[in-house]
């Protein structure tokens, strides 16, 4: 079946079944107060990782109250009572009140404080990841946007382009310069390109539903293009992830916790010293004058060095695993850098290629559309070649669209937060 006969076919069945819905133009709002860096932090408040920073506070708070006490674990008093009228009736009566100090064993303390130290610092870390993932929510979420307006641009050009060439062709059948056929094709092509143009709307209705239900902001912002963060570098896919990325931050701050851990985990399963201060009431016997005094003792363990080896053992496996995902997450943050350096230099190469081609292709439009004029050629012909010329010019934009998201993709990698 030839094209000309496809599309006749076509214009009749949409012409008998199909009720065509008015295509409103959707428009998006722009507004300068808007910018990348409120919509993260809006973004970031309502991340549900935000709200775990007050229990780490909590957790930090509780460690340093431990690393300030003066002594090592919870003092206790014992009171003893003791007499022989069950037995000998004699009059014999102790009484005895000592208090038991735990002592801190050497170098335990200090690093008790050097943990909460260690925790202090790995919040501001984590506060800092989360508002990179922010970053990157409201990156997809503004470029979902931008990427659905830029299609639903080009479709609507391409809608009115074909009502124009139909409003043109209508005029010349009446005329009695071309067959009637040529109106139905004409009008088959301007169906086409308005049920394109309904597509990409409902795409960009939503994606802009989607921003508006996550940011809570109906507009967007007016300055949403990034600078890349690789000025200097001759060749983008050399570049390395910095060891200042949050992610690589983060796991490096919980690195230093799981080390000083380590070092804590000597005193787990250790018996502290304790200090013992009593008093004692006492005599022997009925006739006899009661004796006060004042005893003083500790006591320490002779060996738990069996106790404290799994404890040992199990921060030391622990820190290990935190140095290999350390390893790991960087080698897989510096894949994806490069992917994204890689491809955004491709996206460069192919728009200027694409540039000339868009030109030259132009250019054979212009006389195509002459020759149409002129009846050198049938409208089937000048159909194809203003297709290809939609086309190209399509792809020319979409890739000036692709390489500013790519810049940010290579921003979100590099670990640039909005």
């Amino acid at each position: 079946m030839s094209f000309r006969n496809t599309l006749v076919i076509l214009s009749t069945i949409l012409a008998l079944n199909t009720t065509i819905v008015s295509a409103e133009e959707i428009h998006i709002e722009w507004s300068s107060a808007i910018t990348m860096s409120s919509l993260t932090e809006k973004v970031y408040q309502q991340h549900p990782a935000h709200h775990n920073e007050l229990a780490q506070q909590q957790q930090i708070n509780a460690n340093t109250g431990i690393a300030n006490a003066f002594f090592a674990d919870t003092k206790s008093i014992a009171l003893n009572h003791q007499n022989d009228a069950i037995g000998s009736g004699d009059g014999l009566q102790e009484w005895e009140g000592s208090i038991d100090m735990p002592l801190w064993l050497p170098g335990q303390k200090k690093q008790q404080q050097v943990l909460s130290d260690k925790m202090s610092a790995e919040l501001p870390a984590y506060k800092e990841q989360i508002k990179l993932d922010a970053s990157a929510k409201v990156r997809e979420l503004v470029w979902n946007v931008i990427l659905a307006d830029t299609v639903t641009n080009q479709a609507y050009q391409a809608w009115q382009t074909a009502q124009k060439l139909e409003n043109d062709v209508t005029a010349r059948v009446k005329a009695g310069e071309l067959a009637g056929t040529e109106r139905l094709l004409a009008s088959t092509n301007t169906l086409e390109t308005k049920s394109q143009y309904l597509l990409t709307q409902a795409e960009l209705e939503h994606a802009l539903s989607s921003y508006t239900h996550i940011t809570g902001e109906q507009s967007l912002p007016k300055i949403y293009e990034e600078a890349l963060y690789l000025q200097g570098q001759e060749h983008h896919s050399l570049v390395v992830v910095s060891q200042q990325h949050p992610s690589l931050k983060l796991l490096e701050q919980q690195v230093n916790t799981l080390r000083t851990q380590q070092a804590l985990a000597h005193f787990d399963g250790a018996t502290n010293p304790s200090l013992s201060l009593g008093v004692r009431h006492e005599r022997g016997a009925s006739d006899e004058a009661f004796n006060n005094s004042i005893g003083i003792g500790i006591r320490f363990s002779l060996d738990d060095t069996v106790y404290r080896a799994p404890a040992i053992a199990n921060a030391a496996k622990e820190l290990a695993d935190a140095e290999i995902s350390h390893q790991q997450l960087e080698r897989e943050l510096n894949i994806i850098l490069f992917s994204y350096t890689h491809d955004l230099e491709t996206l460069q190469k192919q728009l200027v290629l694409i540039s000339e081609k868009n030109t030259a292709t132009q250019q054979y439009l212009s006389l195509q559309q002459r020759a149409f004029n002129l009846g050198e050629i049938d409208l089937v012909s000048l159909l194809r070649s203003q297709s290809l010329a939609n086309k190209t010019d399509n792809r020319k934009r979409a890739l000036e669209v692709d390489i500013k998201q790519m810049i940010a993709n290579v921003n979100q990698a590099l670990g640039i937060v909005l």
